[in-house]
């Protein structure tokens, strides 16, 4: 299991690490909240009749998040203190199932958000640039839960420097103009409908429709 973005920052904390003469602190963040804006996994839908859906290959396993503001007070905080040099520090701001984080977003949205809990090999195989190397970061953080977890608790000292964190659900009220949802439209009558196959099920949005896909192929 390969993940570039994770893996190469291992690569790069051995190096430093195994460097004596350098003062270090080894730094752990989270899941930024911001990919719930700028890559596009935040609640979606594929036309207007369906719910909106969050997509994660997490079954029901929590997953450390934090706001990038909290990484800046935290990297702050911690280049204030010398004491934390060749230590290891980390940091999130919320640590919540992908059910809880759609929860958030229906409760500040005002609107039904599902949370799709798919398999690590079909969020892989949805095709957009990354998705292989995403359901890996997604695997990882499943697999390895109580290690991932431990290492970002943010210890109280540390905390009282930082001024305290960013809970999901403040970020989602200040950044609300970001997610556009609206009620969903009517449907159309099923008599009106197109006929659905697995060709136009795989054409629709991947995360949104992959339960119609499952549905198609067992009917």
């Amino acid at each position: 299991m390969y993940v570039p973005n994770s893996d190469g920052k291992g690569e790069v904390t051995k190096e430093y690490e195994d460097d004596t003469e350098l003062p270090v602190t080894t730094f752990y963040t989270s899941f930024y909240y911001e990919n719930f804006i700028y890559f596009g996994m935040g609640p979606a839908r594929q036309s207007e009749s369906d719910p909106y859906a969050i997509t994660f290959p997490l079954a029901d396993a929590k997953m450390s998040i934090v706001a990038v503001a909290d990484i800046g007070k935290a990297a702050c905080a911690i280049f204030q203190d010398e004491s934390l040099i060749g230590k290891a520090v980390g940091v999130q701001s919320d640590l919540l199932t992908g059910k809880e984080i759609a929860d958030v977003f229906a409760k500040v949205c005002g609107l039904p958000v599902q949370y799709n809990a798919v398999p690590v090999d079909v969020y892989a195989s949805f095709g957009f640039p990354g998705a292989e190397d995403l359901a890996n970061m997604f695997r990882f953080f499943n697999e390895n839960a109580d290690s991932f977890q431990s290492l970002r608790i943010v210890g109280d000292d540390l905390m009282k420097k930082m001024g305290g964190v960013t809970k999901l659900e403040e970020w989602v009220i200040a950044n609300k103009g970001a997610f556009d949802l609206k009620p969903a439209a009517e449907a159309v009558p099923l008599t009106a409908a197109p006929e659905a196959t697995e060709e136009t099920a795989k054409k629709k949005n991947p995360c949104t429709h992959w339960w119609e896909l499952q549905k198609l192929r067992s009917g």
